[in-house]
């Protein structure tokens, strides 16, 4: 049964876009994650916590990333910068500026400017638009910091800081692949090349 269910997510989530596959790895890191955030806000915090709830109303939306990417690796991607807006922007609301969650759009930031190619500058804008304008409407419509806030802000920074440098890893990763593809394509084409150039001459 286990084996089934993993080869129907093989399936429905596989892509050839590296840049997808990288989108893919961020997506599922928070998505598995986000469980846990309320209860360490809590365990910091206290009562006032469970506020932060809201953050696993977006961990569907973390998950669907890979599906998405398998029908449209741009809006894949897109999917993702708009989960990660979405979520920090809710916990803004929720516990206010003061808790430091902010700190997670920088990781979003990273996304839409690494992950999106030359070719897609209309996503790219979109994606990095997208926490700018959450930024603004938080400042402007979150309510008072939550008792305690103050006291989250190494758990938020800390978490920005590692999905940041996880980000540039899987970056790092994806430029790789491309190389190696192109590559390949390009021995392909030599290769190709240089096998009709007998023929080519034969009838010269």
């Amino acid at each position: 049964m286990g084996s089934k269910l993993l080869q129907v997510w093989r399936n429905r989530t596989a892509t050839d876009n590296v840049w997808q596959q990288a989108a893919n790895g961020v997506a599922l890191l928070v998505g598995s994650s986000q469980p846990f955030y309320p209860l360490g806000i809590v365990w910091i915090i206290g009562e006032p916590g469970w506020a932060s709830w809201v953050a696993w109303a977006t961990t569907p939306v973390f998950l669907a990333v890979p599906f998405v990417g398998h029908v449209s690796a741009v809006l894949g991607r897109l999917l993702l910068a708009l989960a990660g807006t979405l979520v920090t922007l809710l916990v803004v609301l929720r516990l206010g500026p003061g808790c430091w969650v902010e700190a997670y759009y920088v990781p979003v930031l990273l996304v839409a400017a690494l992950l999106f190619r030359p070719g897609e500058a209309g996503p790219r804008r979109l994606a990095l638009a997208l926490p700018l304008a959450a930024f603004v409407i938080g400042r402007l419509a979150a309510g008072p910091d939550v008792a305690e806030a103050g006291r989250l802000w190494l758990l938020h920074m800390g978490g920005a800081l590692g999905l940041s440098i996880y980000v540039l890893f899987v970056y790092r990763q994806a430029r790789r692949a491309c190389a190696t593809l192109q590559e390949t394509a390009d021995s392909a084409k030599q290769m190709n090349r240089n096998s009709s150039e007998p023929f080519r001459g034969d009838h010269g």
